[in-house]
């Protein structure tokens, strides 16, 4: 009694040393499965919490989160509903928004997220950025419509690294924006988004 006893003592403090939403190895969720709490949604009514995931039901705009992040690891895992389906993760972007459809930030980079060929590149808004893209590892990696995709992003200085389904696709050491918010883009087609960490890092040494 007293060996178990001593060890739901330990369970305790161990997850109270962790944090709210730690899981242990750094990463707190962003996403509590019940609701969009601490996401904004932004010109759009079309993302929704449905069986524990983030669904979204086409439209334009995108769902941001309520806080901003510099240097980090996002990892995530989406599913393509419907076949031929595009949208994105923007990053390091700004709260406004153009004021015309389809209301995606004034400023911020995107990592594609799609049910095509160019899934996984990396688009500037209101910004320029060079990437470089393995297509070849892309098109053994990507899975079909239905299929659950593991996507991690991660964004150290001015350089940023994609991976989809554990196989690094795409890199970029032209990113000049520091901070702003993430957010999943609203565009064509349906996704579902579930797992959603972060894990916020130390800026790099100069």
């Amino acid at each position: 009694m007293r060996r178990t006893a001593g060890r739901g003592v330990f369970a305790l403090l161990l997850s109270l040393s962790l944090g709210a939403g730690d899981d242990g190895d750094g990463f707190v969720s962003l996403f509590d499965g019940k609701s969009l709490d601490g996401w904004v949604p932004t010109a759009t009514d079309r993302f929704s919490v449905r069986d524990g995931l983030i669904v979204n039901d086409g439209g334009t705009g995108w769902l941001r989160s309520a806080k901003t992040y510099k240097d980090f690891v996002f990892r995530a895992e989406y599913r393509v509903v419907k076949p031929g389906s595009d949208s994105g993760l923007f990053f390091r972007a700004t709260a406004e928004a153009t004021p015309k459809p389809p209301n995606w930030p004034v400023k911020g980079y995107q990592l594609q997220v799609s049910d095509a060929d160019n899934n996984m590149m990396i688009f500037g808004h209101g910004v320029t950025v060079m990437f470089d893209r393995k297509t070849d590892v892309l098109k053994a990696a990507m899975k079909g419509p239905g299929e659950w995709q593991a996507v991690t992003l991660k964004a150290v200085g001015g350089r940023v690294e994609a991976t989809l389904n554990g196989k690094a696709v795409t890199v970029s050491d032209a990113a000049s924006l520091t901070e702003g918010h993430l957010g999943l883009q609203g565009e064509n087609g349906q996704f579902e988004w579930r797992g959603l960490r972060i894990k916020e890092l130390p800026a790099p040494d100069k």
